[in-house]
């Protein structure tokens, strides 16, 4: 494994300015740009990743690891739940104690996240819901410490995700199993990363399987029940309704039942309705109708996360690993199951 002393030689830099660059001081020691340009190339080139247990000195008696937990601070904030339950069990499983600091950060900047340009604020981190702005600047500024990619792909870093892509492709297929060819899809209104493959995935696997989906059958809106609302009136005025609509998350797929019940449009009768699960299981479980749902394992991811950042942590992992969850297709009654 390379050493900050790579670096430093790499860079053509004293080992003492690498030090204060990984620490996050670069500002107050007037490191110029150019200098911490050269060390975070360097830095990328060798793969290099600060030892944090070796700098503390941990014994095995008082060893405990703190976690950064960044996730954005948008209408995902309302899966934190479900992130937390995952992690959990998986955080008891170890003799030395894990703390779980959340960090919230907007969205397109995480470059403002100071704790992941410091190697003192936390021992690693998890980094969740990053858009394709963050996602460049992970790629052109590694973080100082170790972490994991929560539901993202990357051969360069650590990373726990699904094939969203194929989320959205079993929604379409259990719909054109069902002999539907005329469609439509309630879609979030700004686009996310994962969420824009997955409904990618829907759309694309439709048009293959020459299911129609016409551009007035594609709905944007907000993602909550009350986008789902103002999602089903706009689907009421169609001139010509699909035979199947799906939806970007469940949360919107609850506001269109409660217009569509209060209306009498019976699903599944007149309506197939088909969301990818995010929020409750319960709620979708006993919905009216019970909702069909493609569901993303957060449970899963973030326990795959804490266990692959242990790994790190104890030096068990000294590369970029890459693990796959499975989504889960769960048909029930809103899709003639």
């Amino acid at each position: 494994m390379s050493t900050i002393r790579d670096v430093a030689t790499l860079s053509g830099v004293s080992v003492s300015t690498v030090s204060i660059v990984l620490n996050g001081q670069a500002k107050d020691r007037k490191i110029s740009q150019e200098t911490q340009n050269k060390i975070n190339d360097a830095i990328k080139a060798l793969g290099y990743r600060p030892n944090m247990s070796a700098k503390k000195l941990r014994s095995a008696a008082d060893k405990e690891y703190t976690i950064g937990i960044y996730w954005a601070s948008d209408f995902r904030t309302n899966f934190l739940s479900r992130l937390l339950t995952g992690m959990q069990p998986e955080i008891m499983t170890y003799p030395f104690p894990i703390n779980i600091v959340i960090c919230p950060y907007k969205n397109d900047c995480l470059y403002r996240e100071k704790g992941l340009r410091s190697s003192n604020t936390f021992d690693a981190a998890i980094i969740a819901n990053t858009s394709v702005a963050d996602m460049e600047y992970l790629n052109s500024h590694p973080p100082q410490i170790p972490f994991v990619l929560y539901n993202r792909t990357s051969e360069q870093y650590n990373s726990v995700t699904i094939d969203n892509y194929d989320a959205g492709r079993k929604a379409a297929l259990l719909l054109l199993d069902k002999g539907v060819k005329n469609m439509g899809a309630v879609l979030f209104r700004d686009t996310y990363l994962a969420m824009s493959i997955r409904s990618r995935g829907f759309i694309e696997t439709c048009t293959n399987n020459n299911a129609k989906i016409s551009p007035e059958n594609i709905i944007t809106t907000e993602n909550s029940i009350l986008g789902g609302v103002l999602a089903a009136e706009k689907y009421l005025n169609l001139k010509a309704r699909p035979r199947a609509l799906y939806c970007d998350s469940d949360s919107i797929a609850q506001g269109i039942l409660h217009v569509l019940n209060k209306n009498q449009i019976n699903v599944p009768d007149d309506l197939f309705l088909v969301a990818i699960g995010m929020g409750s299981p319960e709620a979708n479980q006993y919905s009216t109708p019970p909702l069909t749902v493609v569901e993303i394992p957060i449970e899963k991811i973030s326990a795959e996360c804490i266990k692959l950042i242990v790994g790190v942590l104890e030096h068990q992992i000294d590369t970029p690993h890459h693990v796959y969850c499975d989504s889960e297709l769960i048909p029930r009654e809103s899709s003639g199951f």
